[in-house]
């Protein structure tokens, strides 16, 4: 499992036991931060790849993004025959415009449904969606998963918890006969991260994303511009395509407010392809990368 990032220690014996011969469609992984999610996740991929030809990975978590940056949720199509991490296949992205379900829960499972659906285009076999760790039932958590469930209609729900976290959410869906309901222990490795080692991660992955971007000059009246055309210095926005898939991601450098024009600091060359102009909650500086909410 080097191949993935993936220790020997971090797979427990459970994992390994675990029968998917007969497992397709779409399977959702939850849990808590830091369980293990994604490294189940990876270790689902790879298995599945030896048994499938077509399978897809939907990277749901927009704050530790595997993906893609930070404020997005990303699929990935493996490429035949080939169970190489990160996926070499075709990809799509979607903005939620944020690094946190919280105030964006409808941003967060419209992208999940548009991936999805790109991913049954695709004639995908299995689409592993790893999702983010918002659990609280105080803060939204339980309501979101409810919902992403019933809209998404996951074959196999596999549950990631260290004690009973996820015992709100369990409970009714061991009694559902539509969905599979699989519970594990955390991997042993997985340790918990501060808000300071998030945060660190999400302006390391920024900043890759960022790497080799140049000045673009936008004239927002040529486009559709969501919520509304209220720029802001430093603003992180998404260009999008006609069905809604993120072309690239750019950082509000400049604001000409007399001519309706923004200078985006942007990997994306050219507005070829740019139908919506999508504006995020995110401040992102251009130096450090490093990001807060636009309201703090």
């Amino acid at each position: 499992m080097l191949e993935l990032g993936i220790k020997p220690e971090e797979i427990p014996s459970p994992w390994e036991e675990l029968d998917l011969s007969e497992i397709s469609g779409t399977l959702m992984i939850v849990g808590s931060s830091d369980v293990g999610k994604s490294t189940f996740s990876r270790y689902l991929f790879k298995r599945l790849c030896s048994i499938y030809p077509r399978v897809a990975y939907l990277d749901g978590d927009m704050g530790q993004s595997t993906l893609g940056p930070p404020s997005t949720m990303t699929l990935a199509m493996a490429a035949k025959g080939d169970d190489t991490f990160p996926p070499r296949g075709p990809k799509w992205r979607a903005f939620v415009g944020s690094v946190s379900p919280v105030g964006n829960m409808l941003a967060v499972i419209t992208c999940a449904a548009r991936l999805l659906e790109a991913a049954r285009k695709a004639e995908a076999q299995v689409v592993i969606h790893d999702t983010t760790g918002l659990v609280e039932p105080a803060r939204g958590g339980i309501h979101l998963k409810l919902a992403k469930i019933d809209l998404l209609r996951p074959k196999v729900l596999f549950a990631l918890q260290r004690y009973q976290e996820l015992k709100t959410l369990l409970l009714p869906l061991r009694r559902r006969r539509r969905i599979l309901v699989l519970e594990f222990s955390p991997s042993p490795a997985a340790q918990q991260r501060d808000t300071s080692v998030r945060k660190a991660h999400r302006a390391a992955q920024f900043a890759q994303y960022f790497t080799n971007s140049s000045q673009l000059r936008v004239n927002w009246t040529q486009f559709a511009v969501l919520p509304a055309p209220q720029f802001n210095l430093h603003r992180l926005v998404a260009l999008e395509d006609a069905d809604g898939f993120t072309i690239g991601l750019g950082i509000v450098e400049q604001i000409d407010r007399i001519y309706r024009q923004v200078i985006l600091y942007t990997p994306v060359d050219k507005l070829d392809g740019v139908d919506v102009i999508r504006l995020g909650d995110l401040l992102v500086d251009p130096l450090t990368f490093e990001d807060r909410p636009l309201n703090a």
